[in-house]
C-alpha cells in the first residue's frame, strides 16, 4: 500500500460527525478509487458510525485531549495492521487532493526516516527550539519514521502531557501536531524534516482564508484546512472540473 490516511475525529457530536460524512461525500471517494490508499477514521470508544473504516478506540473519550490519543493510537493501529509506504494524519476539517498527494509522494523514499509537512511553526520545549508541521493541513511520515516511533506509542500521550507540565506550558498538552514534531527530532528518532515551502499544505482553506488571501494557487494544493461544509463541495467541483490538477 502506498498511503494510509489517518483521520482523527468524533462521531458523537453533530458538527464533527457531519465533517466525517462530508469527507466520505467528497475527497474520501477519491481515496476509495485508489486501491493503494486506505482511509481510516480513528474515533472514541462510543459507537455512532459503523463500518470497517471507523476504528473506535477502547477507553478513548471524545474530549479535546482525545485528539492526541486518536492520532497516536491510530498510528499504532496502522503499524500493527497496515503496511504502508506513507501515512498522513489529519483532522476532519481538512481536505486532501488524493491524486496530487500520491503524485508528490512519489519523489520520496519510504525507507528513509521522513517527517513531511508544509505550514509550520516553532515552540520552545525544555530549553530547545522545536519546529513542527501544523496539524491543520496534516503531516506525513514515512514507514521508516513510524517504525522508529512505534516503541513509544503505548505511553506517548502521557509522556507528552508530563513534558508540557514540566515546560510550564500545560496548554500544549492537547497539541498533537507539536508532540509529533518534538518526538520526530529526539535523538532516537532524528527524522529528516521536509518542508514543502510551496503552499501545497496550507492551514487556510482552498481560497486562502484566513491566512493567505490572494496567495493560493489551487493547482498546487495537496491539503488545506479550515474547510466549511460548503468549502468541501466547492473545492470538489473545482478539482473534478480540472482533473484534480494532474
Amino acid at each position: 500500500m502506498d498511503l494510509v490516511i489517518c483521520v482523527f475525529g468524533c462521531d458523537t457530536i453533530d458538527k464533527y460527525r457531519n465533517q466525517i460524512l462530508k469527507i466520505n461525500e467528497t475527497w474520501g471517494k477519491q481515496a476509495g478509487v485508489h486501491t493503494n490508499v486506505q482511509l481510516l477514521f480513528f474515533l472514541g470508544e462510543e459507537v455512532v458510525l459503523e463500518g470497517p473504516q471507523y476504528i473506535h478506540l477502547k477507553n478513548v473519550t471524545n474530549d479535546y485531549q482525545s485528539a492526541s490519543y486518536k492520532q497516536f493510537i491510530g498510528l499504532k493501529y496502522i503499524y500493527e495492521n497496515c503496511k504502508s509506504k506513507f501515512i498522513i494524519c489529519v483532522g476532519t476539517d481538512t481536505y486532501i487532493n488524493v491524486p496530487k498527494l500520491l503524485h508528490n509522494l512519489s519523489r520520496y523514499n519510504y525507507l528513509e526516516n521522513l517527517y513531511i509537512g508544509g505550514h509550520g511553526c516553532h515552540r520552545n520545549i525544555l530549553g530547545k527550539t522545536v519546529y513542527f508541521h501544523s496539524g491543520g493541513p496534516g503531516f506525513i511520515i514515512s514507514w521508516e519514521c513510524l517504525r522508529l516511533l512505534y516503541p513509544k506509542l503505548d505511553n506517548i500521550v502521557e509522556e507528552w502531557i508530563d513534558i508540557c507540565y514540566r515546560n510550564n506550558t500545560s496548554e500544549w498538552k492537547t497539541a498533537s501536531d507539536l508532540a509529533m514534531g518534538y518526538y520526530a527530532q529526539l535523538p532516537y528518532l532524528n527524522s529528516q524534516i521536509i518542508k514543502t515551502n510551496d503552499l501545497s499544505m496550507i492551514h487556510c482553506n482552498h481560497r486562502g482564508r484566513p491566512c493567505h488571501p490572494n496567495m493560493i494557487d489551487m493547482k498546487n494544493i495537496v491539503s488545506c484546512h479550515c474547510m466549511s461544509p460548503e468549502d468541501f463541495h466547492d473545492f470538489t467541483s473545482i478539482l473534478t472540473l480540472n482533473n484534480f490538477f494532474m
